[in-house]
């Protein structure tokens, strides 16, 4: 069946769709912005997380401002007290903070006993009492979201006027 439609209709909402998209673009990457300017001033250890934030269109009208680094859920919303925490990834942090004698790339089986054991104190020490989210990303997005609908607004109006 064909459909008859008022000239220059489809025109506008496919431009409205894209100039949609790209302002939420620019919102997207403003909210990186400012996530890797906190991230940087909360916890900085090897600024991993903190270059780790994109910002992608997934489908029209959405854009998602995120990481996919592992440990970033733990950071964010904490650990319920009961699990072991990656030996592994704590032999990295406790060799920066100088707490063992072995390297920051070394595996936990490596390791002197003696540095096993201030990893093992410090994973079940996480294990017993868990670990509270700083939940910076929830908080940026709550102290930024009347900047980022000014930035999507400001976008549609000089487009749109």
């Amino acid at each position: 069946m064909r459909y008859n439609t008022v000239k220059g209709v489809d025109k506008f909402i496919r431009d409205l769709k894209a100039d949609t998209n790209k302002a939420l673009l620019y919102c997207g990457e403003y909210l990186q912005g400012k996530l890797r300017e906190q991230l940087e001033v909360d916890s900085y250890d090897t600024g991993n997380l903190a270059r780790s934030v994109t910002y992608r269109q997934i489908k029209d009208g959405v854009v998602e401002v995120g990481t996919n680094l592992e440990y970033a859920a733990v950071r964010e919303y904490g650990r319920k007290p009961g699990t072991f925490p990656n030996l592994d990834a704590l032999v990295g942090w406790t060799a920066r903070h100088g707490m063992i004698t072995g390297g920051a790339s070394m595996k936990y089986d490596d390791l002197h006993y003696i540095d096993k054991g201030t990893i093992y104190v410090i994973a079940r020490a996480i294990a017993i009492k868990g670990i509270k989210g700083k939940h910076t990303f929830e908080k940026v997005y709550e102290q930024e979201q009347d900047n980022i609908i000014k930035i999507f607004n400001d976008y549609m109006n000089r487009k749109w006027q």
